[in-house]
This record gives structure tokens, C-alpha cells and sequence, in this order.
């Protein structure tokens, strides 16, 4: 019989679908990677978010694990290589966050352009501080997505109505795309020298970590900003530490860590560094529609044997 792990924090949507469907399932969360390699052994499925790490331990450990489902995009924390080598399919639900990380792009740009999480502070701190918060306008500015997936794709649609123009460096973009989002494909080079903003929403891979270091700063202008809501490791924190002290760019906003959970940053003292937690898909809407996703292309893989949005191939 057929029956899966739900090993880390989820929405009810799972278990709902499970219910509807006849699916057996057990919810263990809190397992370290041993009790995880052992608990694994009689599950034919198994759910994890960015909490659980799936080891080539864990995996070589799973002699009836089939399929594994991550709600949300980052497959990161889970051992493809030892996956695809056991011929167990790993899937993800790349739409579900798009909606949520990208508004949380634009919050965290909201407020490092106007200030606002300074001000905020401010004003809890009983001040009147008005002249101090003098910020800039979004309209005209230009922006440089990396990255033109999903999220990327809709961050260059919210751009273009704030009124900015949209530069993109992806390797896959097609003439078409270009086109139906009007956008500009443009080397990696040309978005750090004429953005006014770079966001992250592209993969961590071997050629993409660190794009942002200390030689790529030195073609952007001082009066930029980064945004990180993809994966820590694509930029170079310390570089970038250095450069908000030695005024060599005005701002950096990130969601994201190279380590996490991240709770002593080095920007926890600077003022035009605005962080958030890795909430980039914490909505409740977010979460029920990935939570609903994958526990369908679950119950499709386990009943009909149908693949939907595998990541290791």
C-alpha cells in the first residue's frame, strides 16, 4: 500500500487531499537525519519543505521511496544526484510562490527606496524625523531581473507598471518572451553597469554563485540597490557588507542566507539593509496552493503514475 511521510510544516491542504483520495499518510516532523533514514524505510512518498534536508543518507536509506514532493520552488536541500540514482522522482510546484515572492521583491524595494523600515523605527521611537527619510521614486527607474522564470516574469510585469524599464539576464529567454513581456535580454554585464536596481530570481548553481562580489560591485552604480529573494549563496555577503560601509552601493534587501536560518547576520547593525526571514512564499494563500499542488501530483504519480513538474531528470 501505498502511503507517505509528511516530515515537515504544511498546510491542511495535504492532508485534505490525502483524505479525499484514499492516500495513508503519517505526519513525523522534528526527525534528524538518522531517525529520517530509519522512519524512511516503509514509505513509498514523502513531503518536505526548506526545514528538511534529504540526504544521500536519508535516500540510500528509502528501499520503497518512489517519489519525493517539495511544495514550493528550492529543491536545494534535497539530494538530487542520489535521487535520480535510486529512480525516485523529485517534484516541485514552481507557480505556487510566484504571486507572494514577488510582492515581497517590491516590499522589500518599497522600502529601502523610501526608507521606510528606518522611518517606521523612528516613529516608534517617538521622533519626528521627517527631512531625514528623503527617498526615491520607483517611475523611471531601471531594473535588472536575473533570472527570467516565473517569479522573474512577473516581477518584470509589476515593474513595467510602476513605469520602469526592465533589463533581464537569463540564458533561456526566448525571442518570444521578450517580446511578450518587453523586456531586454542583456549580458550580465551590461544590467550591473546600467541597472538601478538587480534582483535575484534565478537557480543556485555552480556558475551562478556569487555573481555579486567585490568585482562585479565595481561596475555598478553607487546609487544602486541589490534584492535576494532567490538563494544566499548567489551573492557575496561580505563583499556586499563592504560596499553598503564604503558607500559603493546605496542598499541591499534580502530574504535569503547563504547560511540559515541566519539569526547573526552581519548587516544586523546597518540602516540601508533591509532583511526578512525567508518569507518570500509565507502567505496564507501561497502556502495552501503549493500545500494542494504537490499533494495532487502526489496522489497522480502513486494512482496513475503521472509525472508533473519533475526537477531531476
Amino acid at each position: 500500500m501505498n502511503k507517505v511521510l509528511i516530515a515537515d510544516s504544511v498546510s491542511s491542504a495535504v492532508s485534505e487531499v490525502f483524505d479525499k483520495n484514499g492516500i495513508a499518510y503519517d505526519t513525523k516532523i522534528g526527525l534528524s537525519e538518522d531517525e529520517l533514514a530509519t522512519e524512511i524505510t516503509e514509505y513509498s512518498g514523502l513531503i518536505v519543505r526548506s526545514a528538511v534536508t534529504v540526504t544521500e543518507k536519508i535516500i540510500n536509506s528509502a528501499s520503497n521511496l518512489n517519489v519525493i514532493g517539495r511544495p514550493g520552488v528550492g529543491v536545494d536541500n534535497v539530494d538530487l544526484k542520489a535521487a535520480t540514482n535510486n529512480g525516485i522522482v523529485v517534484m516541485n510546484t514552481p507557480l505556487g510562490n510566484v504571486q507572494a515572492t514577488a510582492e515581497l521583491t517590491f516590499g522589500i524595494m518599497h522600502s529601502l527606496m523610501r526608507k521606510i523600515s528606518n522611518a517606521n523605527q523612528s516613529m516608534h521611537q517617538k521622533k519626528w524625523e521627517k527631512k531625514k527619510f528623503i527617498g526615491n521614486e520607483m517611475y523611471g527607474k531601471t531594473i535588472g531581473i536575473i533570472g527570467f522564470g516565473n517569479i522573474g516574469k512577473k516581477v518584470s510585469q509589476i515593474a513595467h507598471a510602476y513605469g520602469m524599464n526592465v533589463l533581464v539576464y537569463s540564458a533561456s529567454i526566448s525571442p518570444e518572451d521578450e517580446k511578450k513581456f518587453n523586456v531586454t535580454n542583456q549580458s550580465i554585464d551590461d544590467i550591473l553597469e546600467g541597472a538601478d536596481i538587480i534582483t535575484f530570481h534565478n537557480k543556485l548553481s555552480e556558475n551562478s554563485k556569487y555573481l555579486i562580489n567585490s568585482n562585479a560591485i565595481t561596475k555598478m552604480k553607487k546609487n544602486a540597490i541589490i534584492i535576494n529573494c532567490a538563494r544566499g549563496g548567489l551573492v557575496n555577503e561580505k563583499d556586499i557588507k563592504e560596499a553598503l560601509e564604503k558607500g559603493n552601493i546605496a542598499g541591499y534587501g534580502c530574504d535569503v542566507y547563504e547560511n540559515e536560518p541566519e539569526q547573526d547576520s552581519i548587516f544586523s547593525s546597518m540602516d540601508n539593509v533591509v532583511m526578512t526571514p525567508h518569507i518570500g512564499a509565507s502567505t496564507i494563500e501561497a502556502q495552501e496552493k503549493v500545500a494542494y499542488q504537490i499533494a495532487e501530483q502526489i496522489v497522480e504519480f502513486l494512482k496513475n503514475n503521472k509525472i508533473i513538474n519533475q526537477v531531476n531528470k
